[in-house]
């Protein structure tokens, strides 16, 4: 076989490689609209109550967006007094808490909220999970009007308020990992703007990430809220390294020029 073809074969192996076992979805590809998320792709849904009698269901794929994409994944959206979490989870994926490149793993969620019952306004989390314990969850608590208060948690560092978070408009949460020393680093960011950065205390540079849960507390605040928490893109992936991108460039260069 040709040289080139197998340097250029290898390469795409080092790169594939780099992106083994990550979670993507834009929640694009699932039909019917407005329908249950459960079984959808790898999503489930969990409810820790009783199933919701004809209300609809809890985690639904809506055509509320606010970036221009058609769908987005919404959980919560109807009012019930039965308590208890409902979760929409995902552990179909194992992505390295240390990308095995030199650019960090990232977990990159973008969300908004809509309501339509603030006197009674529901809880919700983002929970994201490594083989070693919790690496972070996003809490959305009731504030003022129009608003939900931010903060966020983790195992393995100290958290605190990000900010608040006001209906249909939309942000960008993302948390980077990647080796510092014999560490874990760590930054966090809320559409683009730095909210915490440091070690991960104790957690391993061999640990994974393995699942994501967005998780519903229809019995907070009396149980009526009707509002809903809405997912246009979610990414858990390890990011290439520049130095692999360009040898696959280099590699098609030299393909082009020995067949000129």
């Amino acid at each position: 076989m040709n040289r080139s073809i197998l340097s250029l074969a290898a390469t795409c192996s080092l790169i594939g490689g780099t992106h083994a076992a990550v979670l993507v979805d834009n929640f694009e590809s699932y039909n019917p609209l407005d329908s249950d998320m459960n079984g959808k792709g790898t999503w489930l849904v969990t409810n820790g109550a009783p199933a919701i009698p004809a209300e609809g269901p809890v985690a639904i794929v809506d055509s509320y967006t606010w970036d221009g994409s058609l769908r987005s994944a919404t959980v919560g959206g109807v009012a019930s007094t039965l308590g208890g979490i409902t979760s929409l989870y995902n552990n179909s994926f194992s992505v390295p808490l240390v990308s095995p490149t030199p650019q960090p793993t990232f977990f990159q969620i973008e969300t908004a909220y809509t309501e339509s019952n603030v006197g009674n306004r529901n809880n919700f989390q983002f929970v994201l999970t490594a083989s070693s314990g919790n690496l972070l969850t996003l809490n959305f608590a009731p504030g003022g009007a129009n608003q939900y208060i931010v903060s966020w948690s983790s195992a393995f560092a100290t958290g605190g308020v990000i900010g608040a978070l006001t209906k249909n408009i939309s942000t960008q949460f993302r948390l980077n990992t990647f080796a510092s020393g014999v560490n874990v680093g760590y930054s966090l960011t809320n559409a683009g703007t730095f909210v915490a950065g440091g070690i991960l205390a104790g957690a391993s540079q061999l640990a994974t990430i393995n699942n994501f849960a967005v998780n519903w507390d229809s019995a907070s605040n009396g149980g009526l809220g009707n509002n809903a928490i809405t997912i246009d893109k979610i990414s858990v992936v390890p990011e290439p390294s520049s130095a692999l991108m360009g040898l696959l460039g280099a590699s098609f260069a030299l393909i082009r020029r020995r067949r000129a």
